[in-house]
């Protein structure tokens, strides 16, 4: 698994990282992460720019060697179990990972901070229990595999039960629902769909990963179905007759966060809509570095963007990819985790890829409108990841 004051989201006085070199690949804050754990034991000595190097590759290839695991250079799903063992409790991004999908099962109820504290541990003896494995509140390689394998049955792949025994009802099901991992026409028409109705889905190419995920969560959300991703009866059906309401009027271009929803509805400066998979302040108190604690609010509102960077920046909660700073600190800015509920301490997440798109089509005077219910007290709001 890969889990203030008015100093950002999590703060701007943080380090930021180098932009891209020209006619390279925009930073991962994916890639940022994987390069800290490979330094944290000792396989990396470059940089944590986000940039899947030679380097990098190289790194995880010896990793894997080490681990008796096929040395692809690659971050499959053997080798994200091993990097979660190896990294521990310390890892706090990797605990905000678990802890996502805790929350998502229904085994965990806390903030998403990073802390590996009881409930997290709770979550995880919960995990260990109904894998029959040892219940010690650990996270090791085995409880990761546990951990994914639950998460996929029944987030990715949950779908309505049939009777007992009646296989025809199973199969027929089945074939109605297209999730992660699916691939053919059906995927494409999904797709092509999708993005006419505004939505980012990724390459129309048949094959349903992560991209076309967060544009089905997107949809449902905009929908008011189920937040699952996955593109069941309910799904292929509205998907043909929505009627979700569109944002609402203002200037334009803009990104505009409609907080009950979870979406986002980026309108260029042509009047070209754009909904995005978003999720904003989880309403939860948490520690603010430094001392004191705060909730996890996102302000409501009209604003403007008053910074923009076009790389990774460090903050005190985490790391921001290519923020763009609205309000004192907060800002909306790509993450590793976009589940499909409010979970930040504050900001507005994207995906990092939706962000790349975000941050093309916005510049500073850009305006940023935020509405709905903000989860939290608004007096102790403090900027937050």
């Amino acid at each position: 698994m890969v889990g203030v004051l008015a100093a950002g989201c999590g703060g701007e006085s943080g380090a930021e990282a180098e932009p891209p070199p020209p006619g390279g690949h925009a930073p991962s804050h994916a890639v940022s992460h994987l390069q800290e754990e490979l330094s944290d034991l000792g396989y990396y000595e470059g940089a944590h720019d986000g940039l899947f190097s030679e380097e990098t590759e190289e790194a995880l290839r010896q990793l894997q060697a080490d681990e008796g695991l096929e040395t692809s250079g690659k971050l499959d799903r053997a080798t994200l179990a091993v990097l979660g063992a190896l990294a521990g409790k310390s890892d706090a991004l990797s605990v905000k990972a678990v802890q996502t999908a805790l929350a998502e099962l229904g085994l965990y109820t806390g903030p998403i901070d990073g802390d590996y504290g009881p409930g997290t541990e709770a979550g995880v003896e919960e995990v260990q229990r109904e894998a029959g494995i040892e219940v010690d509140g650990e996270y090791g390689s085995e409880t990761a595999a546990a951990l994914n394998e639950l998460y996929q049955e029944r987030v990715l792949t949950e779908k309505p039960v049939a009777e007992v025994g009646d296989t025809t009802a199973d199969q027929a099901e089945d074939e109605r629902m297209l999730r992660p991992g699916s691939k053919g026409r059906p995927v494409k028409r999904l797709q092509k769909r999708l993005a006419k109705l505004g939505y980012r889905p990724g390459p129309v190419d048949g094959a349903y990963g992560a991209a076309t995920t967060s544009a089905v969560m997107a949809f449902e959300k905009h929908e008011g179905l189920g937040r699952d991703g996955v593109a069941g009866p309910q799904v292929r059906s509205r998907i043909g007759d929505p009627r979700g309401a569109g944002p609402r009027k203002g200037p334009k271009p803009r990104i505009e966060v409609d907080l009950d929803r979870q979406i986002a509805f980026l309108v260029s400066d042509k009047g070209k809509v754009t909904i995005l998979n978003v999720s904003t302040g989880s309403g939860e108190t948490y520690d603010v570095p430094g001392g004191g604690t705060a909730i996890a609010y996102t302000p409501t509102g009209r604003f403007t963007v008053y910074r923009k960077e076009n790389g990774i920046v460090e903050a005190p909660l985490g790391s921001l990819y290519k923020p763009l700073y609205f309000d004192e600190g907060w800002a909306v800015h790509g993450a590793a985790s976009v589940p499909g509920y409010p979970a930040s301490h504050g900001c507005v997440r994207t995906s990092d890829a939706d962000q790349d798109f975000v941050s093309q089509r916005l510049s500073k005077r850009s305006a940023v409108i935020i509405y709905g219910k903000s989860r939290g007290e608004q007096g102790r709001g403090r900027p937050g990841f």
